[in-house]
């Protein structure tokens, strides 16, 4: 099983939410700009209307111009709360797409001879870490002074089989796999949830200044969504390349 470019795909769906995550907070920031000014242009309005205030109002625009803006940011509203509506699909597709590559692994798992899937699940606990020149440099200011040393591969030419150890280090077992892509999928799923809670076509508060600024700050939390374990499948992902990169040198 080539558990790599699962990997891949489920950072191309986490890649692909947290961009139309930043396009619907770009939404309801435009919408939470739209409903303020429709607030104070209505208000405007409002006061151009009392008899006391009619003869000494001194406003920039007449009367039938403040409805027909009232009117015109009022259907700007309408537009982008639909376009909001409209990533909740796209957030679901996300979600279906994990579920996919969920049911993919699970079929290619069932497939696999049982004693190679726990030869590869084995193979870190027998190799339990990289080694030290295939890690990302670290900066050390006691070393500061000290030049380092270059990498030899002399060790890995006199060993034929040292190649072979170094890429059962980094391998990543298919049983891991699905579990980080099952962990993925319910906390995506999670999240899809609570957003669809947070808005939904029956509800009338949208147009409310009040409710738009509490609904940007709780939907740019993210509460269900751990992003330390992207971090990590993205790093065991870099961890691989650099040993295969190495290896095919030596």
């Amino acid at each position: 099983m080539d558990t790599i470019t699962a990997l891949q795909q489920l950072d191309q769906e986490c890649i692909a939410w947290a961009n139309h995550h930043a396009h619907s907070c770009n939404l309801i920031a435009s919408l939470l700009n739209i409903t303020r000014q429709r607030e104070q242009t209505l208000h405007q309005w409002q006061l151009q209307q009392q008899p006391e205030r009619a003869l000494t109002s001194s406003t920039l625009l007449p009367s039938t111009s403040l409805q027909l803006l009232v009117h015109k940011q009022s259907l700007e509203i309408e537009s982008v709360i639909g376009q909001l509506y409209d990533t909740l699909i796209v957030f679901k597709n996300v979600v279906q797409g994990l579920v996919a590559l969920e049911r993919q692994v699970e079929t290619t798992l069932q497939r696999m001879d049982i004693g190679t899937l726990l030869d590869t699940a084995h193979s870190r606990v027998q190799h339990p870490s990289i080694p030290d020149s295939l890690a990302e440099p670290q900066h050390d200011s006691s070393c500061a002074n000290i030049p380092s040393k270059p990498l030899s591969t002399t060790a890995a030419a006199s060993d034929p089989y040292s190649n072979f150890r170094l890429i059962d280090t980094a391998e990543i077992s298919p049983l891991e796999v699905l579990d980080w892509v099952g962990r993925i999928r319910a906390m995506y799923a999670q999240e899809l949830n609570l957003k669809q809670s947070q808005i939904h076509p029956a509800m009338t508060a949208l147009d409310r200044f009040e409710a738009l600024a509490d609904l940007q700050k709780n939907w740019g939390l993210q509460t269900r969504i751990d992003f330390g374990l992207e971090q990590e499948i993205v790093e065991r992902i870099k961890a691989y390349r650099r040993v295969r990169e190495f290896a095919s040198r030596t």
